[in-house]
C-alpha cells in the first residue's frame, strides 16, 4: 500500500511539474513578402525574447500572400501576425476576433506615417490622357488604396481607369517614375522624400496612420496570455531592442486602435485591394 501511495505521488508530482514547465506554443505570421528569410531573421530576437520572459514556444509560418493569413486567423492555425494598417482592418472586418495590440516604431522613432504621391518636377499632368501610375504593392496602404483616395481628392482623378503597375516596393514606384516611365508614384513619406533631392516632388499626402503592428488572435489566446505579450512588449528596455535588426530595434508602444480612424473601409476605397483576401465587393 505504501509503494502504491508513492507512486501515486510521484506520478502526481511528475503531472504538476510538466504542467508549470510546458511551454505554450505560439505560431506567428510576418509580413508577406519575397523576402522570407529576411522578414523571419528581423523576428528571431523578438520571438526569442518572448520564448525566453514568457515561457512560449513562437513558431513560424510563411505565409506567401494575405488570403492564408486570413483562413489561418479563422482556421485557429495562426495566433499572431504582423501586419500594416490596411490589411489589419481588411482582416478584422471579415474576422473579428483579431486585435492589434503592439505597434512598432520606425527609423526616425514615429510611431505613425504618411502616404503620399510623387511626381517628377519637370512633369506635367495631361488629364486628357491616361495617366501611368507606379504602385508598392497590391497590399500595401500606400499601394492601390492610399493614392487611389489621394488622387481622387487632389486632382478628381479615379485610379481604376488609369494605367497602373505594382512595382514591389515604395523605392521602386519612384524610381520607376523618376526615370519617367510613370507620372506618378505612390509611396510612404519617409521614402518618398529620399528621392526630392533627385528631383521627385511630393504633391499630396495623406492623415497621420497607425504604423505596423502586432495582430493577435483573440479566439485562440487568452486574455492573460495577450497582455503578457503586450506589457512584455512595451516594457523591453531600449539598451535590448535597439540591437536587434530593423522592424523590431526601433521601439514598441501599445496600440491605439483609435489610431486607425482615419481608415475608411468600404466598397470604393478597397476596390483593388479587396482582391488580396478574394473578398467579394
Amino acid at each position: 500500500m505504501k509503494i502504491t501511495n508513492l507512486i501515486n505521488i510521484f506520478i502526481i508530482i511528475l503531472l504538476l511539474n510538466i504542467n508549470i514547465f510546458a511551454k505554450e506554443t505560439l505560431i506567428f505570421a510576418p509580413l508577406p513578402t519575397k523576402k522570407a528569410v529576411k522578414n523571419i531573421k528581423d523576428f528571431l530576437p523578438l520571438t526569442s525574447y518572448l520564448d525566453k520572459n514568457l515561457n512560449l514556444n513562437i513558431q513560424y509560418t510563411y505565409e506567401k500572400d494575405y488570403k492564408n493569413i486570413l483562413k489561418g486567423f479563422k482556421e485557429g492555425k495562426i495566433d499572431i501576425a504582423y501586419l500594416g494598417p490596411l490589411p489589419y482592418l481588411l482582416l478584422k472586418k471579415e474576422f473579428t476576433y483579431a486585435k492589434a495590440i503592439v505597434t512598432f516604431a520606425q527609423k526616425n522613432g514615429n510611431f505613425n506615417y504618411r502616404c503620399v504621391i510623387s511626381k517628377f518636377k519637370g512633369d506635367k499632368i495631361n488629364f486628357n490622357k491616361e495617366i501611368k501610375v507606379a504602385l508598392t504593392q497590391r497590399f500595401s496602404t500606400c499601394g492601390y488604396y492610399m493614392t487611389s483616395l489621394l488622387l481622387k481628392e487632389k486632382m478628381n482623378i479615379e485610379l481604376k481607369d488609369q494605367k497602373y503597375k505594382y512595382t514591389m516596393s515604395h523605392s521602386n514606384a519612384l524610381i520607376e517614375t523618376l526615370k519617367g516611365n510613370y507620372i506618378i508614384a505612390g509611396a510612404k513619406d519617409t521614402i518618398a522624400k529620399k528621392y526630392e533631392s533627385l528631383g521627385m516632388k511630393i504633391i499630396d499626402k495623406s492623415d497621420l496612420l497607425p504604423g505596423f503592428a502586432l495582430v493577435v488572435n483573440t479566439k485562440t489566446l487568452s486574455s492573460q496570455t495577450i497582455n503578457q505579450i503586450r506589457n512584455e512588449l512595451i516594457n523591453i528596455p531600449k539598451h535590448i531592442y535597439s540591437k536587434w535588426h530593423n522592424i523590431t530595434s526601433y521601439g514598441m508602444k501599445e496600440t491605439n486602435n483609435n489610431d486607425y480612424k482615419n481608415i475608411k473601409i468600404d466598397k470604393y476605397d478597397v476596390f483593388e485591394s479587396c482582391k488580396l483576401w478574394s473578398l467579394t465587393i
